[in-house]
């Protein structure tokens, strides 16, 4: 592949700190700040179900319920953090300070705007389409409870997006780690005096995890902002109003596609969901899965990291025209990912049935639980590279490859693949679980050969 790259002669004094100097220093400095704050976000949700389940099943049922309907909300904002963190990297990279702040400024601006009205959209809406996910009126009626004050976390979920998404662009990975244990602290800390020591009001049950989530996050927000004050982006928040249309366009033809992708693949989990649900054991096959996606949901933990780190130092590099540089970056943290991955992928294949069983004690649903961690086993290499050269992509702001082969490998393979495997040739769950891994490693080699191909430096943001 050839790449083109500028003289070492045209490098100019700029501020950003992932252009110059050691590469794996760089690397360093993003991905270790960034996986602790994946991990505190982890814990947050973990502790939110824990508590929800000192006040009962249907609770904690309602909890995980409302939230996995607000995140398909929480998805458009997220998208904007990620067209955020291209054009501001870009800019920052290349030495323009101002355009850096006047992205910052009008994805803050953009996003407090989304939050608002998502939130409530999400107040009018979400608890009606609650029946379609659940059929107990309990579970229904505690979610409601739940909705009625986690919906409004929406507005300071976009605050703390966008700010972060601005430090990460500009090669700072510490302050949103600061921001996001501030938030997490305050949130665990009001889980357990709400529910726990029925404090400052008695009785508050479910409303007190909401409330406590709504906190936090407010809190992290005016964190976040307050640093935003005295840092190099400080004049953003000077230029949120008037819109920059010019601006703004820019960051959401990058979130955009981003969105979709989400969308995609949310789209696609509800649809496996139906065929585990045809399955002849449908309730050992949901419970099977669930493990198995919580499981996976530790390992995506550090390639979230990764992917998010090397996201910025692409961003910057190209903006500093370090071609070169952008390119070894994208490669250098995959190979960190797969070797990181090919252990856990040996252990969770070699203790597959023990962890099963730690994990529940009907055998059929053990039995599942093992195949699903023994076959997906295979695939984690492959999801490293797709999750970490996906990040790459993104920072450089070619979110529509990224897009297709994720509706490719979901929609056309692994749907499809499921439903002849597992309901048409009877292979029950074991074939889900093998279209789950013949996809994974299909997006993987994909985003490989994108990434390889070089398209993504063309790209204009």
């Amino acid at each position: 592949m050839e790449l083109e790259t500028s003289d070492k002669s045209k490098e100019q004094d700029s501020p950003a700190p992932l252009v110059t100097g050691s590469l794996w220093q760089a690397i360093w400095i993003m991905s270790w700040p960034l996986l602790l704050t994946t991990i505190s976000g982890s814990l947050m949700g973990m502790v939110d179900i824990q508590v929800a389940g000192l006040i009962g099943s249907a609770t904690q049922a309602a909890v995980g319920l409302s939230e996995q309907i607000i995140f398909l909300f929480m998805i458009f904002i997220m998208s904007v953090s990620i067209g955020t963190t291209a054009v501001v990297s870009r800019s920052f990279g290349a030495g323009d300070t101002a355009d850096s702040i006047v992205a910052t400024a009008q994805s803050l601006g953009l996003s407090l705007i989304m939050g608002v009205s998502l939130s409530v959209l999400a107040l009018g809406t979400a608890s009606l389409i609650l029946p379609a996910f659940s059929s107990s009126p309990e579970v229904i009626a505690q979610a409601r409870l739940y909705l009625s004050i986690f919906s409004t976390y929406l507005i300071p979920f976009s605050v703390l997006s966008i700010v972060n998404a601005a430090f990460r662009a500009i090669g700072d990975a510490k302050t949103p780690l600061a921001v996001v244990l501030a938030a997490t602290s305050v949130t665990i800390a009001g889980d357990y005096l709400t529910v726990v020591g029925n404090w400052p009001i008695a009785g508050l049950g479910i409303k007190g995890i909401a409330l406590s989530a709504l906190v936090g996050s407010t809190i992290g927000g005016t964190i976040a902002v307050w640093r935003l004050r005295r840092s190099i982006l400080k004049e953003s928040l000077l230029h949120i109003w008037p819109p920059a249309l010019g601006t703004m366009s820019r960051v959401v033809n990058v979130g955009i596609p981003s969105a979709c992708q989400r969308l995609s693949w949310a789209g696609a989990v509800f649809v496996l969901f139906f065929i585990l649900s045809r399955c002849q054991h449908p309730t050992e096959a949901l419970a099977s899965w669930t493990i198995g996606m919580r499981v996976e949901g530790l390992v995506f933990m550090p390639l979230m990291a990764f992917s998010l780190a090397v996201s910025s130092i692409v961003g910057q590099n190209l903006g500093a025209r370090r071609v070169d540089r952008a390119f070894k970056a994208g490669w250098h943290v995959t190979w960190i990912g797969v070797a990181m991955m090919l252990v856990l992928a040996v252990l969770i294949f070699v203790f597959a049935e023990p962890f099963a069983h730690l994990m529940s004690r009907d055998l059929q649903t053990v039995s599942y639980t093992a195949a699903y961690l023994r076959i997906n086993a295979v695939a984690e290499p492959f999801l490293a590279v797709g999750m970490i050269l996906g990040g790459a992509l993104q920072g450089a702001g070619d979110t529509r490859a990224p897009m297709w082969i994720s509706v490719f490998s979901n929609w056309v393979v692994r749907l499809p693949l499921a439903w002849l495997l597992a309901l048409l040739l009877g292979w029950g769950p074991d074939g889900a679980w093998i279209s789950m891994t013949v996809s994974v490693i299909l997006m993987g080699l994909l985003t490989a050969w994108r990434f390889q191909s070089g398209g993504w430096v063309k790209v204009r943001v």
